[in-house]
């Protein structure tokens, strides 16, 4: 071969080379402006969502393409009180690497959220309810991708109403949990399943009911859980579960100091409360180690908030469940 052809196969096949880099960069940087973009429509959906006055809500989303939500949860610190989540996206790609991870992610602090850390499909399915100590802390947004099957055996009746009521397509219930795909959950001790919840007895004021404070084993660990964050537990990974449990405690040791303030300024036009001390308790805050035994100072303050002449919040026919 000439000198001249051998300089012009490599120098083509430098210039080629060099094209397919600048189109696969140019590509990265579009999918990075894509799913940056993609991530705060996300973030401000789920920023919209919320209970109201409903006892749980429930909606979906769907993408064109195998998609990737990817979670983080970071916990208190000076600039951010009540702590904080990221929130990425990225989809499957036929060009360049099959899954692009943004590195740009969407910072949501006053939202909880409880998934796992990479949550993937075409079919995102979110489910909303309201969490309580005493007083409303604030909405628990449970989202999945995976298809849950709950056996039936054992399980409370206020579960089995909650998943009914909620209609969510990739959760059933069922005698039993056969064939591939499903993530099963069972109640019980003895019960076999992906995600087995254990009831923990309480001495709740009012009395509990069952499962109403328990725990949930999954992967290899366990974690506490009371009321509605059962749900939490369940769907979520077990450091995003804890993460958020901890900030649900700084949001409700704030809001029993407002409450205990409040207490204060009622006294003054000859209306007492009873529930100081249980207020003080509270906003100790909490850890997902800690929580149960919150949760039953939280009970016990509510039973007596629910009979008072005096209220300090409303609403004495709410509760958890």
């Amino acid at each position: 071969m000439s000198f001249s052809m051998i300089f012009s196969i490599i120098a083509g096949g430098i210039i080629l080379f060099l094209a397919i880099y600048g189109t696969v960069r140019f590509i990265n940087i579009g999918q990075q402006t894509t799913y940056t973009e993609a991530a705060k429509s996300i973030d401000n959906y789920l920023g919209n969502l919320a209970t109201g006055i409903a006892e749980g809500v429930s909606t979906k989303i769907s993408f064109r393409k195998e998609t990737r939500i990817l979670f983080d949860c970071l916990p208190s610190d000076i600039n951010s009180p009540f702590g904080k989540q990221t929130i990425g996206f990225s989809e499957e790609s036929g060009i360049g690497q099959k899954w692009y991870n943004s590195t740009t992610k969407i910072t949501r602090k006053n939202k909880y959220v409880f998934a796992n850390n990479t949550e993937q499909g075409k079919k995102m399915f979110i489910f909303i309810k309201p969490f309580y100590m005493g007083f409303k802390v604030d909405d628990l947004i449970i989202m999945s991708a995976s298809n849950y099957c709950f056996i039936r055996n054992g399980m409370p009746n206020w579960v089995i109403a909650d998943i009914e009521n909620l209609q969510m397509d990739n959760v059933k219930i069922a005698d039993t949990c056969g064939g591939t795909g499903n993530i099963t959950v069972c109640f019980g001790y003895g019960c076999s399943g992906d995600i087995i919840v254990k009831n923990i007895p309480t001495n709740c004021a009012g009395g509990c009911e069952e499962y109403e404070v328990g725990s949930v084993e999954k992967n290899g660990a366990s974690v506490d859980y009371v009321g509605n964050l059962l749900y939490g537990a369940i769907f979520s990974s077990k450091d995003v579960y804890s993460c958020n449990v901890g900030r649900l405690g700084k949001k409700t040791a704030t809001l029993a100091e407002l409450y205990s303030k409040k207490i204060g300024v009622v006294s003054s036009k000859n209306c007492n409360s009873v529930i100081g001390s249980d207020l003080q308790i509270l906003n100790l805050g909490f850890a997902e180690t800690t929580i149960i035994d919150q949760y039953q100072v939280a009970k016990s303050m509510d039973a007596d908030n629910s009979v008072a002449n005096c209220k300090i919040y409303p609403g004495e026919d709410y509760g958890n469940i």
